[in-house]
């Protein structure tokens, strides 16, 4: 059965105290600050066998996983972010994934990472445990905060079948469980290995890039890191 977590009941004053609570129980120990100290959102939290599934919906806000929350509990997961609404970026291992919705990214609990929304957004997120993850793709270290376009191939099929995962979930047969968690285990490990690719944006002004990306004739950003030669790109999706 689901776990809803949602600020709907929680007093003004309280919801970002009660929201940093929340993300912490749904995936691991994180802190979460918010324009005028506020957050509205809501997260629906699936199991399936050794993962999680979860959407989370909600208001502008800048979460970290930190050196000491890493240290106070000890959490091995990979998450893949999916962006299904607004914008998001992933900054983990000096990189800084650019989402849009159709592009996802993964990030691992072990090593300190930063989520960060200027508005509202919707993502799904997939938990995986990184000891499972790391045996089946030896690379995972190398691919956080690497965006992933799923417009096409192992990515697109990835990302179509979250969707359906999160729609049927609640009337999986327990028997079919395991089976359906391996399925999933396997696509996202297609999807992290394969193209296309959007480029890590080493740009810190990752806002510029985000409000970029919304008005350009192409999707995706394209700005040059100050002040670095002119050649060198500093986010520029394909």
């Amino acid at each position: 059965m689901a776990r809803v977590l949602t600020t709907e009941t929680v007093h003004a004053r309280e919801r970002l105290e009660y929201w940093n609570e929340a993300v912490s129980d749904a995936y691991v120990r994180l802190t979460c600050d918010a324009p005028g100290r506020d957050v509205v959102g809501d997260i629906r939290v699936d199991s399936l066998a050794t993962l999680e599934l979860s959407r989370v919906t909600a208001t502008a806000q800048h979460v970290r996983r930190t050196p000491s929350l890493i240290a106070t509990a000890a959490e091995d997961y990979f998450l893949v972010s999916i962006q299904t609404e607004g914008v998001g970026a992933i900054v983990q291992d000096g990189r800084t994934a650019m989402l849009q919705p159709g592009d996802f990214a993964l990030y691992d609990s072990t090593r300190p990472y930063e989520l960060r929304f200027d508005s509202d957004f919707q993502q799904y997120v997939l938990m995986l445990p990184g000891p499972t993850l790391r045996s089946q793709l030896r690379t995972a270290p190398e691919l956080t905060a690497r965006g992933v376009n799923g417009s096409r191939g192992a990515g697109h099929l990835m990302i179509e079948m979250i969707r359906t995962l999160a729609a049927d979930i609640g009337v999986l047969e327990p028997a079919a469980a395991a089976a359906v968690a391996q399925s999933v285990e396997h696509i996202v490990v297609a999807g992290l290995s394969s193209p296309p690719r959007t480029r890590p944006c080493r740009n810190p002004s990752w806002r510029r890039a985000a409000s970029r990306s919304r008005h350009a004739s192409v999707p995706g950003c394209a700005t040059r890191a100050s002040p670095s030669p002119p050649s060198q790109p500093g986010c520029t999706r394909r």
